[in-house]
């Protein structure tokens, strides 16, 4: 099979992917029901996520969140994450911070207890980033830049297992406002 192809089937799955995974954190206080609809900016930021499954181009990230700045063969994770964020048109003004990234840098992104589409998981272990692509009871779905080999990958978790969620409802509001 031509790589073409191939790629093409990758992209073809991964938005098949998306509709499947693309589904709003349930409120505590909703028991049944329909879910409300997704944000058109959380649904952009994970579709750009699901999107890039499969790269292993490291460099598009980085001249995109850090421009002019060679960082070698630095994980880029984080880079990917705010990478989609662009994507979205969410984030334009932040830029990779080396030695602190993005999430913590003024104003910084709020953490929450209750992940949403589109929002950042980071985990302590290796400073891993990834995108949160869907969400449903007891488990969030991921894109991991940086991921299974080496590549942008996709994986599922337990809320417990990341240290942190952060919220992009502040990033969304700045856009609307």
């Amino acid at each position: 099979m031509k790589a073409s192809t191939l790629n093409a089937l990758l992209v073809a799955a991964a938005a098949a992917a998306a509709v499947a995974v693309l589904t709003p954190v349930k409120s505590s206080t909703t028991t049944s029901g329909p879910q409300p609809p997704l944000l058109p900016a959380r649904e952009a930021v994970a579709r750009a996520a699901l999107g890039q499954v499969g790269n292993g181009d490291a460099k598009r990230y980085w001249d995109d969140v850090l421009p002019g700045v060679n960082v070698g063969k630095a994980d880029w994770c984080g880079a990917g994450a705010l990478w989609c964020l662009h994507q979205a048109g969410l984030a334009l003004g932040k830029h990779w911070k080396i030695g602190s990234g993005f999430l913590l840098t003024p104003p910084a992104l709020p953490t929450t207890k209750q992940p949403e589409v589109g929002d950042i998981a980071y985990f302590d272990h290796d400073e891993h980033h990834a995108v949160v692509v869907g969400v449903a009871p007891g488990v969030v779905s991921l894109v991991n830049f940086n991921g299974a080999g080496g590549l942008v990958s996709e994986s599922s978790i337990e809320p417990a297992q990341a240290t942190a969620f952060f919220s992009i409802a502040p990033l969304i509001s700045s856009v609307n406002a």
